[in-house]
Order: structure tokens, then C-alpha cells, then sequence
């Protein structure tokens, strides 16, 4: 027995399935769902490692490109929130699509999603194999499979045991780098200038108007994961309710956070930017530059401190980006759209186990082929996140175009021209901006081999995304059931306030 709804618009859509989800409901509640969204982020991670590409692009105006990306991640904040509130499903934009723009966008969307956040798995993975190896003098290698294996099994344990690691270590993270981004700020003095706010230029043809938005990008890219509180809604309390407030905080918390320590990393390095080859330079620093401004403040003390949270900030980081990646796997194999096998958890744990179990090895060896083809961060990093960027950017792009499209189907009587018109399109046109942006006004990094970053991750997205359509051809053919089953929701639906009727066929 199936549920429909028929909505004001005359489309028929399913709405509810069978009670159980093969997920544990209830597992965790506001401040664990909450942390999932911040860990993802990586906050930590994102001011050690993933700041660099940034200011190649945007010099020393970084911050203001990171201010800029806060407005646009808020802008898809309050868009995913209007529909996170009426769609709680682990698949996340994969079932928003489905329902607002139909099953094959919708399946494409889930689709694209699959590297949008594979792909940042392998980047934590290769920060801490040169970072470990700093330390200790391993083989970078070691650390990228030590790492993946304790983050698989947190993840395959169970996500409460994962909620739990990410609020002790999501905590940690954010307080130190504040306290050294505050002292820094104080240290520098008279040196603090609100020039990094402006579109000025920097040595090597960083910045101005360009330089920022492709700066944005990257600062976009740091944002991502503050939706992964979407994809846990099947399995937390209330998630009709918390959901859209947890979004809105996440975006705001850590956008002034990474306001605050852009600018305390640059003014602490007198905005020597430099190059990957002067070790006296921001973007030369060994391992990263917060290991030097630690130093620089309290000693070699500093530095260790810094190199613990940091590699707990990945270890956190890796976790929660192998829960939101097993899930979204997790959603399309239930329905049919990839092989059933995905679909089921395990019978102790609740966990998607094989999803994890293919997660784990590739992710590993994207890390191992990236520092391996392009050595050490953050030339190993660029091929990754440009990739990435193209998914990531592009889905959130449809996804606040599909929020307008829901509304107007299914809660037309709740429409809003600002919250469910408005913001979305301005949401997606600012994102098209940034995106076009990078593919043709970002300079190539010096010292960078082969074909150019944004040109790789584009014939790699690409290629992904044909793949995709082969595959939904496939199912259009000969199982076109499974495409339909990307739009049911598996928590119980209330009884809805637009003008939506239930039919039982």
C-alpha cells in the first residue's frame, strides 16, 4: 500500500512508506545534531589547510571573500531549511529534487552529491599524513590509512558513538584556534588594517574583483557540510522542527569564526602571503602556517598544540563526512536508484555497512593518487577541491531552485515570495557568479604540473555527471520504480496545511 499526495498543482507524489527506515530513530538530539553540522564544516581543518588555495586566489582580501561566501551559505541556509522542515529524509537533496523538480533532476542531484562529499573525505586524509608526518616522520601514507580506518569504524559502529567523539572534539577545535586568532590580533598592533576587507590588490596578481570571487569559492567550499544535519533527520528528534534553527546557527557560528581567524592568520604573517616555495611565507609554511603563528605566540608548546587539535579536527572531520557520505548512498540504494545491497544497514548497529565498506578504500586511494601525482598540500589539494567544487556549487545551486518549485506544488497556501522566491534565486545566481568565476578568472597556481586545476575538476565532474545519465537511462528502462521512490520521505508525515490530499491507491 502506497501514500500520494495530490497537491494543488494536480501532481501526484509519494509522501510516506513503511514506519521503520532501517536507521535507529531518535538516536540524538539537538546539540549532537547541531555538532554533526559544525564537525562537517571542519572548522579547524578549513583555518589549517583549506584557507591556502583561498588566499592564492584572493591575496589578502581573503576575508572579505569569506564574508562573501557567508551571505551565499546563508542565503542556502534559510532555502534547505524551508524544505528540510517538510521533507526529513536521509537523502537529503537527493529527495528535495525529487519532489520539487522531479525524479530525474532529482536523481542526478543525489547523484552529483555522491562526490560532492566524497571528494573532501580524501583532502582530511592527506592533511593528516603531512601533518603526522611532521610530527613523527612516517610515511605521509601511513597516516591517510590509519585515518581512514578509526573513521570507518566510528562510523560503522553507529552514529551515536560518532556524535559523541564530534561535540568533545568540535568543541576543542574551535576554542583554540579563537584563543591564538584573538592573541594574534592583539600581538599585531598597530599592523591590524582594514584593507583585507576592501577588493585591493596583492603581490602576484592576487586579489581585486576576480581574486575575491574565486577567493569565494574556496570559502564556499568551507562552508560545506553545514547541510548535513539534513541527512540525519531520520534519525534525530523532532527533526521537522530542529532542523532549519540548525542551519541558521551552524552557517552564523562559524562564518564570524572564519571571519576571525582569516584575518588573525594574515595580519599574524605581517600578509606575507608568498608562495609554496618560501618557507618564510604564508602559503610556504611547512605543514601549515598555524603551526608558526602557535610557535610565534608561546614556544614550541604552541605548535604541539596546535598540531593535536588539528589532527583531531580531521579525525572529527573524516567521521562526520563518512556518516553525511554513507547516508546519501544509504537513501539512493533504499530506493532502487543504486543497488539494493546499499539500501540496508546493519542488523547490531544500524549503520549503512556497505557503503562504508566501498567508502573507506576509495577515499584512500583518491588521497594516496593526489600526494602521490602532486606532493604536499595545498598543490595535493587543488585537483580535489576543484572537483568538488563543481558538485558541490552546482547542487546547491538547484537545491534552492527547487525550493521554490516545492512550495508552489505541494504548500502553495504557505507560499512566501521573500523566503521561498527571493532568496533561493538570489541564493543560486550569486553561486553561478563564484562558479563561473573559477573556471575562468582563476590564475594557476605556481608551481602547479599538468592541466590546471579547474579545467581537471571540470572533465572529472563532467564525466560524473554523464556516467549518471547513462545509469538514470538505465533505470528509466528497466526500473523506473526506483526513480519514482527518490520522492517518499520515511519519517511519518504530519497532516500537511497546503491543500494537499491523501489518497490511498
Amino acid at each position: 500500500m502506497s501514500t500520494a499526495s495530490s497537491t494543488g498543482a494536480g501532481v501526484a507524489t509519494p509522501v510516506a512508506t513503511a514506519p521503520s527506515t532501517g536507521l535507529r530513530p531518535n538516536a540524538i538530539g539537538v546539540i549532537g545534531v547541531l555538532l554533526q553540522s559544525v564537525t562537517l564544516i571542519g572548522p579547524g581543518i578549513a583555518v589549517a589547510f583549506a584557507f591556502g588555495p583561498g588566499i592564492t586566489y584572493a591575496g589578502g582580501s581573503f576575508p572579505l571573500a569569506i564574508a562573501l561566501a557567508m551571505v551565499i551559505a546563508l542565503l542556502l541556509a534559510i532555502s534547505i531549511g524551508q524544505l528540510a522542515s517538510h521533507l526529513p529524509s536521509a537523502g537529503g537533496f537527493y529527495t528535495y529534487t525529487s519532489r520539487s523538480m522531479g525524479r530525474s533532476i532529482g536523481f542526478l542531484m543525489g547523484w552529483v552529491s555522491i562526490p560532492a562529499y566524497m571528494l573532501f573525505i580524501p583532502l582530511n586524509m592527506i592533511a593528516f599524513g603531512f601533518a603526522l608526518s611532521s610530527f613523527s616522520g612516517l610515511p605521509w601514507y601511513i597516516g591517510v590509512v590509519a585515518l581512514a580506518v578509526v573513521t570507518g569504524l566510528l562510523a560503522f559502529f553507529g552514529v551515536r558513538l560518532s556524535i559523541r567523539t564530534l561535540v568533545v572534539l568540535g568543541i576543542i577545535e574551535v576554542l583554540v584556534f579563537t584563543l591564538i586568532s584573538v592573541f594574534l590580533i592583539i600581538h599585531a598592533g598597530s599592523a591590524n588594517t582594514i584593507k583585507p576587507f576592501t577588493l585591493a590588490t596583492w603581490p602576484h596578481g592576487r586579489g581585486g574583483v576576480s581574486g575575491v570571487l574565486v577567493g569565494a569559492v574556496i570559502g564556499v567550499l568551507a562552508f560545506t557540510g553545514f547541510e548535513s544535519a539534513v541527512l540525519l533527520a531520520e534519525e534525530s528528534k523532532n527533526a521537522r522542527k530542529i532542523i532549519q534553527p540548525i542551519l541558521l546557527i551552524a552557517v552564523i557560528f562559524i562564518g564570524a569564526f572564519f571571519v576571525l581567524a582569516s584575518y588573525a592568520g594574515l595580519v599574524g604573517y605581517g600578509f606575507n602571503i608568498g608562495t609554496v616555495s618560501d618557507k618564510n611565507s604564508y602559503l610556504g609554511a611547512p605543514g601549515t602556517p598555524w603551526f608558526t603563528l602557535a610557535e610565534s605566540l608561546i614556544g614550541k608548546t604552541g605548535m604541539y598544540i596546535v598540531g593535536l587539535v588539528v589532527l583531531m579536527s580531521l579525525l572529527a572531520n573524516t567521521a562526520a563526512g563518512l556518516t553525511a557520505l554513507s547516508r546519501v548512498v544509504f537513501a539512493m540504494g533504499r530506493s532502487g536508484a543504486l543497488p539494493s545491497a546499499f539500501g540496508r544497514t546493519t542488523k547490531r548497529f544500524h549503520t549503512p555497512g556497505l557503503a562504508l565498506l566501498v567508502s573507506v578504500p576509495l577515499t584512500i586511494l583518491f588521497a594516496i593518487w593526489s600526494g602521490l601525482v602532486y606532493g604536499q598540500p595545498p598543490n595535493s589539494f587543488y585537483a580535489l577541491v576543484d572537483t568538488a567544487s563543481y558538485c558541490v556549487l552546482s547542487t546547491y545551486a538547484v537545491v534552492s531552485l527547487a525550493t521554490p518549485f516545492f512550495f508552489l506544488r505541494e504548500q502553495r497556501k504557505s507560499f512566501n515570495v521573500l523566503l521561498h522566491l527571493i532568496i533561493p534565486i538570489l541564493a543560486a545566481i550569486m553561486l553561478v557568479v563564484v562558479l563561473v568565476a573559477q573556471l575562468v578568472a582563476a590564475l594557476p597556481p605556481i608551481g602547479y604540473p599538468g592541466l590546471l586545476p579547474q579545467y581537471l575538476g571540470l572533465i572529472i565532474a563532467g564525466g560524473w555527471l554523464v556516467v549518471g545519465v547513462i545509469w538514470m537511462s538505465v533505470l528509466r528502462a528497466t526500473k523506473p520504480a526506483a526513480l519514482d521512490a527518490g520522492q517518499r520521505i520515511y519519517v511519518d508525515a504530519p497532516a500537511e496545511t497546503s491543500a494537499a490530499e491523501t489518497s490511498v491507491a
